[in-house]
């Protein structure tokens, strides 16, 4: 019986040995993910400046905000400029059904998701969108913005704010954004005036055509803006129309109503048809490359859109998600982050990594194009941009390579 009893007990011992070993390896593996940044195929020297490129960037009701960027934030820190199309107002959320009317469920993100754009090193980010509604919310949103050294672009205390660009300088190269919304809710409580605060506007009602005053006014931005940066960024928040070249069956430019007030938590069906780019988008993308951008991308629909290369430049319709804790788009969890290499202030490599959210967490993970899930991103983006040639270097997929 003791030689029994000293048996068992010994096979108890290295029983709980083993867990605590793989208790251990499990949490070393995620803490390396954590801590390990993405390996990167291009080595980068003192002379180069590598920039980031982020979807929409949603994060609330986290007791740590920062823990949605707990698989990724080396990656992002490593980076010498992230910017991110910041989805949310950064003022506190009066409850789901109050927020943003005809956005069943939303809610603010709050003041404490500047933690997770810290965490992230996002330094600059984007903030006209449909969810950037009130216009008392959009100036004290960027009142926190500003208190917390984050630049911006989109918004301001009237239109010719709105307009200005976010400049952030690095390595004595000078980057400039640019970002508008082609929808919203209300225009009256959302959109710049002469005198009244709001966001930039790139309106296009029927996803074919873009309306001439704005489409005059990007490009007295772009203009006004070239000459003061080495390498300019324009950046819009796409409509959700149906993504078809037939005008007839073009949905409004702003969302529609919600039908139902009551329901608040059920997620949104996912829609394919947002993979599809609109006519105006191909406009504006072009229209911006031709009046001096040099990087043109688009944000807004949850969805991946087409990439391409149009004189030279990288175009990316739409990069879908980044970080999304809305709690009615967690089904939609497509994202591409585009990592753009500067040297000698010129654009040298421009690579594109997918990314999706973990289904228990809702963290960002990058995935490498081997993966199940990186794989599967990788074709999808391949079959969307048929006239566009991606090749696989290690861990990336490559857009543009100038070396």
């Amino acid at each position: 019986m003791i030689k029994t009893a000293h048996q068992n007990s010994g096979k108890f011992c290295n029983n709980f040995l083993l867990v605590i070993l793989v208790q251990l390896f499990i949490g070393y593996s995620i803490d390396g993910q954590a801590e390990t940044p993405w390996p990167w195929n291009t080595a980068i020297d003192g002379s180069s400046v590598t920039l980031l490129l982020l979807g929409d960037f949603n994060v609330q009701k986290r007791e740590t905000p920062a823990d949605a960027l707990i698989l990724v934030r080396e990656t992002l820190n490593q980076a010498d400029v992230v910017y991110a199309n910041l989805e949310g107002l950064l003022v506190e959320s009066k409850g789901p059904d109050q927020d943003l009317p005809n956005k069943s469920g939303w809610t603010h993100p709050g003041p404490e998701a500047v933690q997770a754009l810290h965490a992230g090193n996002i330094a600059v980010v984007g903030v006209a969108n449909n969810v950037a509604y009130g216009r008392e919310n959009i100036m004290n949103s960027l009142s926190v913005l500003d208190t917390n050294g984050i630049v911006h672009a989109g918004a301001g205390k009237n239109i010719e704010q709105a307009h200005l660009p976010a400049i952030v300088e690095k390595k004595g190269v000078r980057f400039g954004f640019l970002q508008y919304t082609s929808k919203w809710y209300d225009e009256a409580e959302q959109m710049a005036t002469a005198t009244s605060a709001g966001v930039a506007r790139l309106k296009s009602a029927d996803g074919v055509t873009i309306d001439p005053a704005d489409l005059e006014r990007m490009l007295d931005d772009i203009q006004r803006t070239r000459r003061l940066v080495d390498i300019l960024i324009v950046s819009a928040h796409t409509r959700d129309g149906q993504r078809s070249n037939n005008p007839s069956q073009q949905s409004p430019t702003s969302d529609p109503p919600r039908r139902d007030s009551s329901d608040l938590y059920s997620l949104l069906p996912v829609n394919e048809n947002l993979q599809h780019v609109e006519p105006y988008q191909i406009q504006f993308a072009r229209t911006a490359i031709d009046a001096g951008a040099d990087i043109v991308f688009g944000h807004g629909c949850h969805m991946l859109q087409a990439v391409e290369i149009y004189r030279d430049k990288p175009v990316m319709h739409c990069l879908g998600n980044f970080a999304s804790d809305w709690i009615r788009v967690r089904n939609y969890r497509d994202g591409l982050v585009a990592r753009i290499v500067i040297k000698d202030k010129q654009l040298q490599r421009v690579s594109l990594v997918p990314v999706a959210r973990d289904h228990d967490s809702n963290n960002v993970r990058l995935l490498a194009p081997d993966s199940i899930d990186g794989s599967r991103l990788y074709q999808k983006i391949t079959d969307l941009s048929s006239t566009t040639t991606l090749s696989v270097a290690g861990q990336e997929l490559i857009l543009l390579d100038k070396e």
